[in-house]
């Protein structure tokens, strides 16, 4: 069995990635997705993005094979790899554009050569490196055994061998009026050479260009064409080995090569998305997972759709915030408080995504790490209402919810983000109290961004956390959310002292 870089033997690919992707979009994780596979869409990446892992060792083979890409020798090995393979699919894309039949066939060989080349220089430079992965190692063996097999040695002589028959034939072209002839050829004269000299006067100085481009570079005019067929009756040996080269050989690419090499971008793709923020000085870490309930803690992490439009080229160019978080094992629930735009929508998505990517095995948004290895990542962001069920803004959070806890363990992380917003202050607060309570019965881990207060204060598995202001203004967000008991009125008794909106100010200037 062909060895795989994405998943341990024995264990495969999942039957079908998530088809309920709203976290994704919750969290901006779309976002991040869709720019790291864009250019690779042939290689249709999107569904492992959305196939999380379910096992620790699972997680740690693909830790394995990123150690061994984070090698600069072994990644641009690759990536070179890579390049090939789509230049291989660049041809056969050209080939299928021509019209020609011999055309065709003498691109296919092309297209052959290509790959061959492609996986002779990739099996030599894993030999020479020594993969330390098991995937890359096992893969690295079988490439090796490919590459040294008879059938795949065939395809190469037998490349070799038709381009080089092509090479030795020879015809004769007679132009008389507006027909053409095509003959064997007898040792005639070539007057190719003459022909372009008599006319080489007319190139000196600046001419006007009457020539017509055709449709495709390399698409043959329909005279062309037609000498070509006549050609091939005349050297049957050669072009008869040309047509049985492209019947027998269609499916010349190796199934596991073709697997690794889809694979291998899906960890290339990721690592180039984060190659710049980490030269920005952003920092990224495999964490490290539990499944049973454990100290969860983070070390600067932050979101890294936001980050992506602050630092790479072309985007605002604005600091990203950091952020830490942790939480005793005991402690379940994170209730985020604070002013507007002040950062806890954007923590509350970095918690949601560094748990995420963790569960895919890809180096996560952070400096260090110990997170819940999660079955579901569960999103509530205000979930709209729907004309045709015929619920109401709040019932659709609800029976959201229900679903959600129906299937929570105490490994699902649920990232809710002003819940219950469209209700009464009193309601919001019974609401939020009691899907928290089903929540932390369930075991699950969760982050609330609320306007409630109250809710920081639940029990002792509820933590508070507060995204705050400057000491000296305010007004001006710092976006550090912090570990302490919620300010309630403090902000705005604040915010009111800084404007002179107090009420013995307003009092003073009243009585003026």
């Amino acid at each position: 069995m062909a060895p795989s870089i994405l998943y341990r033997e024995g264990v495969g690919a999942p039957s079908a990635p998530l088809e309920d992707r709203r976290f994704a979009v919750d969290l901006n994780l779309d976002q991040v997705f869709d720019s790291v596979n864009a250019g690779r869409e042939e290689l249709d990446l999107l569904p492992v993005y959305y196939s999380p892992l379910d096992n620790l060792d699972d997680v740690a083979y693909r830790h394995e094979v990123l150690g061994d890409l984070e090698r600069p020798p072994c990644l641009a090995a690759v990536r070179a790899f890579g390049q090939a393979m789509h230049q291989v699919r660049d041809v056969l894309g050209a080939m299928r554009s021509l019209h020609n039949r011999w055309q065709q066939r003498r691109l296919f060989v092309d297209a052959v050569t290509a790959y061959c080349g492609a996986v002779s220089s990739l099996a030599s430079a894993l030999s020479e490196l020594g993969p330390r992965s098991r995937a890359m190692g096992a893969f690295s063996e079988y490439v090796s055994h490919y590459q040294a097999s008879p059938g795949f040695a065939a395809l190469v002589d037998e490349a070799a061998e038709i381009v080089s028959a092509l090479g030795t034939v020879r015809y004769v072209l007679q132009l008389r009026g507006t027909r053409v002839t095509v003959s064997a050829y007898q040792g005639e004269p070539d007057y190719a050479g003459e022909v372009e000299a008599a006319f080489a006067k007319f190139r000196e100085g600046a001419v006007k260009d009457y020539t017509a481009a055709f449709r495709s570079p390399l698409d043959m005019a329909y005279v062309e064409g037609q000498v070509l067929d006549l050609v091939a009756r005349l050297n049957p040996g050669p072009f008869g080995a040309l047509e049985r080269y492209f019947g027998d050989h269609q499916d010349f690419v190796d199934p596991a090569i073709s697997a690794f090499e889809r694979d291998s971008q899906f960890y290339q793709a990721y690592l180039g998305h984060i190659e710049p923020l980490r030269a920005a000085g952003l920092a990224f870490c495999y964490p490290s997972l539990c499944i049973a309930p454990e100290r969860v803690w983070a070390k600067d992490a932050f979101d890294l759709a936001l980050a992506t439009k602050t630092v790479l080229p072309g985007a605002s160019g604005s600091t990203v915030v950091t952020n830490d978080l942790d939480l005793a094992a005991q402690e379940r629930v994170v209730v985020v408080t604070g002013p507007n735009s002040g950062g806890k929508t954007t923590f509350a998505r970095a918690f949601g995504q560094v748990h995420y990517l963790a569960s895919l095995g890809l180096p996560i948004p952070a400096r260090e790490a110990n997170l819940v290895l999660a079955d579901i990542v569960a999103t509530s962001f205000g979930q709209a209402e729907h004309l045709d069920t015929g619920r109401s803004h709040l019932e659709e959070e609800l029976v959201h919810f229900r679903q959600v806890i129906e299937q929570a363990s105490p490994r699902t992380v649920v990232v809710m983000n002003e819940s219950f917003s469209s209700t009464m202050l009193r309601d919001a607060a019974v609401v939020g109290k009691a899907v928290l309570a089903q929540l932390v019965r369930r075991g699950a881990l969760c982050v609330f961004v609320t306007f409630v207060d109250e809710l920081a204060s639940a029990n002792e598995t509820t933590v508070s956390m507060v995204a705050t202001v400057d000491a000296d203004d305010p007004v001006m967000r710092t976006y550090k959310v912090v570990r302490k008991p919620p300010e309630g009125r403090a902000y705005a008794a604040a915010v009111a002292r800084r404007y002179g909106l107090t009420y013995r100010a307003v009092g003073e200037r009243v009585g003026q």
